[in-house]
């Protein structure tokens, strides 16, 4: 008798950072299904995946499409239903489906928020859903320029009901779902956000970054003062500003000499946030490292003062998560979903004043006993929020569930 099959779908690069150390985590746990008699097969979209997946021992397809057949996909779903109803007749199933079958694939994993949901009418699919910032915050360019709101809307609107599955990130991700695409309660599961994988494990650090040595941050960026660091992308909403706002207001003070390093690639506001830090006359305070290997990057934590985040976005993310893991302290937006992540391992920030950044670094320096304490605290967090069993048992319900309703047709 054929295995069930599970076929986990990732099509996402390694260089949007969190959203593909995320996917990674997922694709882990899916592959422990394997253990229980399920057969899990991974598909990419992205040549690139396939070299850091074979390192990983993780064997991937390809799913290839050119230019001509990805419009003819686009084309097909935009026919009205009565057109599309004729065309089926003659081809039931476009290119995406068809490659799918062949795979023999009984449900679909999309391990991202991913718009290649939107292909797939004849194989059932589990969606992952990592965030609802383009309703959350409406006024950032990321999510308004170039119709990109209209697209997510689009996108989720087609593909969130359909779904056998919704996988969200917390409490207050499944409510806004829920009430804003009308899903019913028992089709949304909470499935926590994890920290990179490359933190818990040096042998696949080395599989991804070919090296585990030690590095001297303050050296290798020429810093005289202790650091912030900020790993994030340069979008609007990561709000870098109000680091370079808070710094600004310590250089005239004068009574604390603090830098900052910020990691990550540029989507379009790298530029402005160059311009302000000359602006305010910082730059042998500000650091801009790039995207770097994850290597540097746990460097870059435990040589740290703190984690600064000040984004607008969330209301998870992975950054407080890694900095509990590894013993840094943690400063986070007060907003609603986020405060909730961090609970009292982390200091919160007033994101409409960048003196609340101020006096929190003011706080940690004058006192080693609150920084100890926050150190725990984010400890305590970090093994109360990675639910590692929790996550397996809820996407292995969700399957089981699922496979007594596949037996019912060919």
């Amino acid at each position: 008798m054929k295995k069930f099959t599970l076929a986990v779908f990732l099509d996402h690069e390694l260089n949007i950072g969190g959203n593909f150390q995320q996917s990674l985590n997922n694709i882990f746990l899916a592959k422990k299904l394997e253990t229980l008699d399920y057969k899990v097969i991974t598909i990419t979209t992205k040549k690139n995946n396939i070299k850091i997946l074979k390192g990983l021992n993780i064997d991937c397809i390809l799913f290839n499409q050119n230019i001509i057949s990805r419009i003819l996909i686009d084309l097909r779903e935009s026919l009205p239903n009565y057109i599309y109803k004729i065309l089926c007749i003659f081809s039931k199933k476009n290119i995406l489906e068809r490659f799918l079958d062949k795979l023999q694939v009984d449900l679909l994993y999309f391990v991202s928020q991913s718009p290649y949901a939107s292909y797939v009418h004849s194989i059932n699919y589990i969606y992952t859903l990592f965030d609802l910032c383009h309703r959350d915050n409406p006024e950032f360019p990321e999510v308004r320029h170039n119709r990109i709101f209209e697209f997510r809307e689009t996108v989720f609107q087609k593909n969130l009901p359909r779904a056998t599955a919704v996988l969200v990130d917390s409490e207050l991700g499944k409510k806004n779902v829920i009430n804003r695409y009308r899903l019913d309660d028992n089709r949304v599961h909470i499935f926590p956000f994890r920290n990179s994988i490359f933190l818990d494990n040096n042998d696949k650090l080395k599989i991804l970054d070919n090296n585990d040595e030690y590095i001297d941050i303050k050296k290798k960026y020429n810093l005289k003062s202790d650091y912030i660091f900020y790993p994030a992308q340069f979008w609007a909403h990561k709000n870098h500003f109000y680091i370079l706002e808070a710094l600004n207001i310590l250089q005239k003070e004068k009574d604390l000499s603090i830098a900052v390093i910020f990691s990550g690639s540029d989507q379009g506001n790298l530029s402005y946030i160059k311009n302000m830090t000359k602006k305010f006359k910082l730059e042998n305070k500000v650091r801009f490292a790039g995207f770097v290997s994850s290597n540097e990057i746990k460097y870059l934590y435990l040589q740290s003062i703190a984690l600064v985040m000040p984004t607008y976005f969330g209301p998870t993310n992975i950054p407080p998560l890694e900095a509990f893991k590894l013993g840094v302290p943690v400063f986070y937006p007060d907003l609603p979903g986020l405060r909730e992540q961090v609970g009292d391992a982390g200091l919160l920030l007033n994101l409409k004043d960048p003196r609340s950044l101020v006096n929190n670094l003011k706080k940690i320096f004058n006192s080693e006993q609150l920084k100890n304490s926050l150190i725990e605290n984010g400890k305590a967090r970090y093994n109360s929020l990675t639910l590692d069993d929790t996550n397996f048992k809820i996407l292995k319900n969700i399957i089981d569930n699922f496979k007594f309703k596949r037996k019912t047709w060919k």
